[in-house]
């Protein structure tokens, strides 16, 4: 049986697969430099978002806190007057 073909196939593919691997290298191209920047980006601007919607909801319920307190002074000054203050 002849092993020179079998021989010369698997050369081939294994100076293929090194080939192909040494292209793998540690070096980044200006299209992951993009990916890790645009990565970056999208990370800041959650963060960012996360940071003002607590901001805002903090402040919201301030408000509320507020508006409710204030309703609740008005209720009692106007328990607190005459009946017929009231009436008129």
């Amino acid at each position: 049986m002849n092993r020179l073909p079998f021989l010369g196939l698997s050369l081939v593919c294994t100076f293929g697969l090194m080939a192909s691997l040494s292209g793998c290298g540690e070096t980044e191209g200006p299209a992951e430099k993009a990916g890790k920047t645009l990565d970056h980006a999208a990370e800041n601007t959650t963060e960012s978002v996360n940071s003002a919607m607590k901001t805002t909801g903090e402040a919201m319920d301030n408000a509320a806190e507020k508006t409710g307190e204030a309703a609740n002074e008005a209720m009692e000054s106007t328990e607190n007057m005459p009946e017929d203050t009231a009436k008129h």
